[in-house]
């Protein structure tokens, strides 16, 4: 799959890293141009209404995981985590991005996601990218009801350090889920390794495209 400028779109902040951190940054060492599109604002709130994460640390957190990540650009839409629902204007404003940067790869979550957050995502992205000629989905959400069978598979051995100082960029999930998040990491990682021989890799599913 020859990629160039691709275009991640992901419902909140760290979905991007969690699926795909380190096949980014190894796209990146081979020239290809990231930019980002998070659909929400990145805030929400626990059943009993505790704040989990504020719109303001959703975005600094962001901000620092976008730095070290190198994107091209990161951006934040306005729609409310756990209530995003498909709209013509982000279709639009994919499309804008998609013609502005020359996109031949999207990068998106799986469509049959537990999180409808993530399968609203890819629902819009599959509205917008009818001319992009790669499409990746990742998985988020390892609570599943479909299993993830992935068809594309990135070697990250050198780059899994960076996936997970990556993730603890983002403090106030980090200090809930690092346990949660870097033993699932460290089993599918090394599963994915095996399919292809490597220590570790990261899997996807072509929604389109060929590898």
């Amino acid at each position: 799959m020859k990629i160039k400028n691709l275009l991640a779109v992901v419902a909140h902040p760290d979905d991007l890293e969690m699926m795909g951190a380190g096949s980014i940054r190894k796209f990146q060492k081979e020239g290809v141009n990231v930019h980002v599109m998070i659909l929400t604002d990145g805030s929400w709130m626990s059943p009993n209404g505790d704040v989990i994460r504020s719109v303001e640390e959703a975005q600094n957190e962001m901000e620092l995981a976008s730095s070290l990540m190198q994107y091209k650009s990161c951006e934040f839409f306005d729609k409310k985590a756990l209530n995003l629902e498909f709209s013509d204007d982000l279709v639009c404003e994919i499309l804008n991005r998609i013609d502005k940067y020359n996109i031949d790869t999207i990068l998106t979550s799986w469509d049959k996601d537990t999180n409808r957050d993530h399968r609203i995502t890819a629902e819009i992205v599959m509205s917008a990218s009818r001319r992009v000629p790669n499409i990746l989905m990742g998985q988020i959400n390892y609570y599943m009801i479909h299993f993830f069978t992935p068809n594309f598979y990135v070697d990250i051995t050198d780059e899994w350090e960076y996936k997970i100082e990556a993730l603890s960029s983002f403090e106030s999930q980090w200090k809930r889920t690092q346990q949660d998040w870097t033993e699932f990491l460290d089993v599918t990682s090394r599963y994915y390794g095996k399919a292809i021989g490597v220590k570790r890799a990261e899997g996807f599913i072509i929604k389109r495209g060929k590898y």
